[in-house]
């Protein structure tokens, strides 16, 4: 019988997290603790990441934080700036979660049990392996990832249609004089996130405060790419993105855009497309466009797609741990 353990994640534990991570084929950048600790201090999460061991040795590693749901306490894989999945060694493995599932259940926020768990996982038998409690399946998220194997920038520049107008929108910042630079000094910083602001602002979606960026910019310098299109002192947009060289992947992740530009001009298309052939001419192998649900009607979605960018799925559901929970859960979703 295999002996199991979980353990929360402490000083003693994190290089055993790290080297796991690191050596997971499904490990990430975002699972790393150096990003760990830039997403805490810039944000109000209380970080609950356990370790699983399997006869003593390193397991899974599971990142959770606290959640709310109403008056209803619990824990949810992390989410910044995407889903990070619970990783195991052996996703096949029928008694891995049956066990921490258990010890979930004695874990306590404020003195109180928690009522339910958000779990997800890059693999769908997961779920299908826990058994003891009820499932509520959430809705299919995942990420959009380029894999520059089957879609080097040359097959992409060529299935561009003319309906959609995908070379025109590119060519015509070269056309019209603008030039990309990488960031190099405090103030390209603070222009970028100036208009970091400006779009989030103006797309309603979640404004991560300068200091995030500027402790990217202080202690990941050789990992940030941050990218600036302008022509003089009229800005169009940029780009952060994370080389995550190990794994040869490259994240796209903060856009910065002038929402005052023509409307004949889109910086996306130029910022993704740079950045695509950029990773092609680094010998990268992926490039993530961002967390996304699966909604084929999305115009994000649709131009990731023209992109040569694929759905890689998350598979997530709703763990009730109590009968209340199992209750206002069920009539909520109406189950």
């Amino acid at each position: 019988m295999a002996d199991y353990r979980l353990e929360r994640l402490n000083d003693k534990n994190e290089e055993k997290w790290e080297d796991f991570n690191k050596n997971s084929i499904e490990g990430s950048f975002f699972h790393s603790l150096r990003w760990t600790q830039i997403a805490e201090k810039s944000s109000d999460i209380n970080r609950q990441y356990f370790l699983l061991y399997k006869n003593e040795e390193v397991f899974g590693i599971f990142p959770f934080i606290e959640d709310n749901i109403h008056f209803f306490r619990g824990l949810r894989i992390a989410r910044d700036p995407k889903i990070l999945p619970a990783i195991l060694k052996d996703y096949s493995d029928p008694l891995a979660m049956h066990y921490v599932l258990r010890y979930l259940q004695k874990v306590t926020i404020d003195g109180k049990k928690i009522s339910f768990i958000r779990f997800s996982t890059l693999h769908e038998k997961t779920l299908n392996s826990i058994t003891t409690h009820p499932l509520l399946p959430s809705h299919t998220e995942g990420g959009m990832v380029l894999r520059l194997s089957e879609f080097p920038p040359e097959k992409i520049w060529n299935s561009f249609s003319a309906k959609k107008g995908e070379r025109k929108f590119i060519r015509r910042f070269d056309k019209d004089g603008f030039v990309l630079t990488e960031a190099n000094s405090p103030d390209d910083l603070e222009r970028f996130y100036k208009y970091y602001e400006e779009n989030i602002k103006h797309i309603g979606g979640r404004l991560q405060p300068f200091s995030r960026f500027s402790d990217l910019w202080n202690s990941m310098s050789d990992e940030v790419r941050i990218t600036l299109l302008s022509k003089g002192s009229v800005f169009a947009g940029g780009m952060l993105q994370l080389m995550d060289s190990p794994r040869k992947t490259l994240h796209t992740m903060y856009l910065s855009l002038n929402r005052d530009l023509p409307t004949n001009y889109h910086p996306p298309y130029y910022l993704w497309w740079e950045a695509i052939n950029w990773a092609w001419e680094n010998h990268y192998e992926k490039v993530s466009l961002g967390g996304e649900h699966l909604d084929e009607n999305n115009p994000r979605y649709r131009m990731m797609y023209d992109f040569g960018a694929r759905f890689e799925p998350t598979y997530s559901a709703m763990i009730p741990l109590t009968k209340i929970f199992t209750v206002s859960a069920k009539w909520k979703w109406g189950k």
